[in-house]
């Protein structure tokens, strides 16, 4: 019987080539490339013997430097492949969303397509970094430093904060785990109404407005889907504090952008620390690139050092679960 077939990125290889050749399932491995696709040895293969059932999606396909030969096209040249080839079932990812138009076109070709958790870690030490350097005002630190300024200023701990977390999921978890050790009260948001541990207090959706005044810091963590776009649009930001802090780490969509301008614009102490946008990358003309009440990040919260072994773990995980005829831990659903 032949063996099962998993076309892979040539560049990652090397890296994952000692845990197939320990995992207990044999499979063939093919190698993709913007030259062409080969056999794990190099040798070209045939029309014929070409016959992928699995694919995988890493993480040095989104971020080029990550890799040598890679090219930030590649991520769309290589799902391209895998619809192309008319034998893949499955694709394991490693973004949390499939809102990506190449993960949009893996769905509609009817493939079945599994996310990652491997991101989330990364994204919750980033929000708990960002909100602290704002909370704290370390650009003035610095800038106290380069002047050689001692300037022995107080500063607010995060200690008694309470923050909203909206779209208590995989993420929003992560960040609940960081912050509450620090003595921040967590209060949790989803869609239907449940308890979690790691909150204090959990909401619904619907019922926002009635905790937004008494939140300190605003997480943004829900999936992009139609009843998430424009969530956060006036009536949403006029009933934040005063001297709130919105953090955006999901989609840009899911912010109003102008709305949000209105408010950064207004006599309000209220900042935004952002690293999502409607566009991608952020046009140069934008106002939030010097806006002095932003901090803004390009798309990189969740591209902390640990992601490539995460992400390499959830795929032999899931793979190991495909291939064994297990239900699958992580998939998306059209």
């Amino acid at each position: 019987m032949p063996k099962r077939q998993v076309l892979v990125p040539s560049v990652v290889y090397e890296r994952i080539r000692p845990r197939l050749e320990a995992s207990s399932h044999e499979v063939e491995i093919l190698c993709w490339s913007t030259s062409g696709i080969r056999f794990a040895d190099g040798t070209p293969i045939s029309e014929t013997d070409y016959k992928p059932e699995i694919g995988w999606i890493p993480i040095d396909l989104l971020f080029a430097g990550t890799s040598d030969g890679m090219t930030a096209s590649d991520f769309l040249l290589f799902t391209e492949a895998l619809i192309a080839s008319g034998t893949i079932k499955w694709v394991q990812s490693c973004l949390a969303g499939a809102d990506a138009p190449p993960l949009q076109n893996i769905l509609s070709a009817g493939i079945r397509l599994s996310n990652s958790d491997s991101p989330n870690a990364g994204v919750a030490e980033y929000v708990m970094a960002a909100v602290m350097n704002v909370v704290h005002g370390w650009t003035e630190r610095s800038d106290d430093q380069r002047n050689s300024n001692w300037n022995q200023k107080s500063w607010s701990e995060i200690n008694g904060n309470t923050w909203l977390i909206v779209g208590f999921g995989s993420i929003g978890r992560e960040v609940a785990k960081r912050a509450k050790p620090f003595g921040v009260e967590i209060v949790g948001a989803r869609r239907t109404p449940t308890d979690d541990p790691l909150a204090d207090r959990m909401v619904t959706m619907g019922n926002l407005n009635e905790v937004l005044p008494s939140a300190d810091v605003v997480v943004i963590a829900c999936p992009l889907t139609e009843d998430t776009r424009g969530l956060v649009n006036k009536n949403f930001l006029d009933s934040m504090g005063q001297r709130s802090i919105l953090v955006n780490v999901s989609r840009g969509p899911v912010v109003n952008t102008s709305d949000l301008m209105e408010v950064l614009d207004s006599d309000r102490d209220f900042k935004a620390i952002l690293d999502v946008f409607d566009t991608e990358p952020l046009e140069a003309a934008s106002p939030l690139w010097n806006h002095p009440r932003v901090t803004l990040t390009s798309h990189i919260a969740g591209a902390g050092s640990g992601i490539t072994k995460r992400g390499d773990d959830v795929f032999f995980e899931q793979l190991d679960a495909y291939l064994s005829g297990d239900d699958l831990r992580l998939e998306l659903r059209q």
